[in-house]
């Protein structure tokens, strides 16, 4: 019998595009990976996939790992005609009976490409929404139009949030929509494992450090200032901070005497990021734009009650066990950094967020649906 054959357009640098790949291994599938961004090297644990031996084969499109970074160069400039070209030329070569476009704004516009000239007989197509794919970039006029022509175009649509699959269909999408889930896979019993402090010993507060495009990290900051003389005695750990964060993140430090720990992005592994919210009371992460928080499930899964910004489809994960955070501004984040302390107080909180976690983002609950996706 014919193995079935999935061709994906993925970003080959990105961990979420590894993890979501990854739980097909062991499945009798052949993937065809295309190159959906610039990159310079593929990710580690997507390279441990070309090479693995288990049932699923994986590999790259030709061109795909050397000229990806020239190709994504010459698309800004010619509205991805030459990937689209390459993409449709690898279809026919290859005869998937899906494409898949992991992620909308690279993934999705090249794949919209490649089919509106040409699209096989019989060849399926499933877009994923990752993030602010469609919650963010329908309020641009020319982003909005190709969102609109590729969900039109779409047989299924994957998001992490029902928010977002009401958008799409306001959208124009009439598909199938596929289950709502975590799009890079869930918690193994390795992360569950990890030992989380009880509430009362712990004396850290983790904030998300990305300031720039949606992230609002140095409003966290702000607030932290002028909270220093009720902050004593914790210690505030910033981390995937960029440049003006790791700076402004010390002058505070310095000016108010607080202990504050910043850590660039990529600077900590994601094990020692699952430990640093075991430690923390609270996890503060400000956003204009999101689709599930990836740290706000970490925070979840290790004890640390969510103070995030409510562009984060966080009512879909907790109600009165964390703080949604409706308006970006220094008064308002400190009034919800004050309720997420209060909040922490009660270990009822914690316990309830754990088994929402373990309910709906384990690895095992998260593959079980995935592995749906390519029936």
């Amino acid at each position: 019998m014919d193995r079935r054959r999935i061709a994906v357009a993925c970003m080959l640098d990105s961990i979420h595009s590894a993890r979501w790949l990854s739980q097909f291994r062991e499945q009798d599938l052949d993937f065809l990976l295309f190159p959906s961004s610039a990159h310079r090297q593929v990710h580690p644990e997507l390279e441990r996939l070309l090479s693995s031996t288990e049932a699923a084969r994986f590999r790259l499109a030709p061109l795909a790992r050397y000229f990806a970074l020239p190709l994504w160069v010459l698309d800004k400039l010619a509205n991805n005609f030459f990937r689209g070209w390459l993409l449709r030329r690898a279809i026919r070569s290859f005869q998937p009976s899906i494409i898949h476009s992991l992620e909308l704004q690279n993934a999705g516009y090249v794949s919209l490409r490649a089919l509106s000239a040409h699209r096989p007989k019989g060849l399926k197509f499933m877009v994923t929404n990752w993030g602010s794919d469609i919650f963010w970039f329908q309020r641009f006029p020319k982003h909005k139009t190709k969102l609109q022509k590729l969900l039109q175009l779409a047989d299924y649509y994957s998001a992490e949030c029902e928010r977002d699959v009401v958008l799409a269909r306001n959208l124009g999408f009439t598909g199938q929509a596929m289950p709502v889930i975590p799009n890079a896979g869930g918690f193994s019993e390795a992360d569950f494992a990890i030992q989380r402090l009880a509430p009362s010993e712990r004396k850290t507060i983790a904030l998300k450090g990305y300031h720039g495009w949606v992230g609002r990290a140095k409003v966290s900051l702000e607030a932290v200032r002028e909270m220093s003389e009720e902050l004593q005695g914790y210690k505030i750990i910033v981390y995937s901070a960029n440049r003006s964060v790791l700076k402004l993140a010390k002058q505070i430090s310095k000016q108010t005497g607080l202990e504050i720990k910043a850590f660039g992005k990529g600077a900590m592994s994601h094990k020692q990021v699952l430990e640093m919210f075991a430690k923390s009371k609270i996890y503060v992460g400000l956003s204009e734009s999101d689709g599930i928080s990836t740290s706000m499930l970490e925070a979840m899964a290790m004890g640390a009650i969510p103070v995030q910004t409510s562009t984060a489809c966080c009512d879909e994960w907790f109600g009165d066990s964390g703080v949604a955070v409706h308006e970006i501004t220094v008064p308002a984040v400190k009034n919800a950094i004050r309720e997420g302390l209060k909040l922490a107080e009660n270990p009822t909180n914690a316990e309830k967020n754990l088994e929402t976690i373990k309910s709906r983002a384990s690895a095992e609950v998260v593959k079980t649906i995935a592995l749906t996706f390519y029936d």
